[in-house]
């Protein structure tokens, strides 16, 4: 059996994808530290960024930052956007796939930042969230579409 990150590239796994091309695919965080909490996952099962072929690495910066930018524009990150990959067991690396997170900021949100931190993982309120992820991610491709 591949990784979650595999299964989700290869259509095998559901997600909330928001744009995909050869080298990524661009989803919604199933437990997201805050709203509209966006993966950028490579397509080629890299478990760490210096296992992830050049071509795509030379990509990844330009996809984060029109992600970023569809971020904002849907009024997500305004304020700041925490940009983080976790590279390594050791840096809380979940899933062995090299995923680049863009975690939506707003000025004053780090004690709800630090108590999703310590609960996203728990099973609480999961159809109300699923239902703000579907409309997330309705918006976020929508303005993706429009800026390609």
């Amino acid at each position: 059996m591949d990784c979650v990150f595999c299964a989700i590239a290869g259509n095998r796994l559901p997600a909330h994808r928001l744009y995909e091309d050869e080298d990524f695919v661009v989803l919604l965080d199933i437990f997201p530290m805050r709203p509209a909490h966006v993966l950028i996952v490579s397509r080629e099962h890299a478990p760490l960024l210096k296992d992830l072929s050049g071509s795509a690495r030379e990509r990844l910066l330009g996809l984060t930052e029109r992600v970023a930018l569809a971020l904002r524009s849907a009024g997500y990150g305004v304020d700041g956007l925490n940009l983080l990959i976790n590279d390594g067991p050791a840096s809380n690396q979940h899933v062995p796939h090299l995923h680049l997170h863009l975690i939506p900021r707003r000025s004053g949100d780090l004690p709800r930042l630090l108590w999703r931190l310590l609960t996203r993982f728990l099973p609480l309120g999961r159809g109300r969230l699923e239902a703000r992820l579907q409309r997330q991610a309705e918006q976020l491709r929508d303005v993706l579409a429009r800026s390609s």
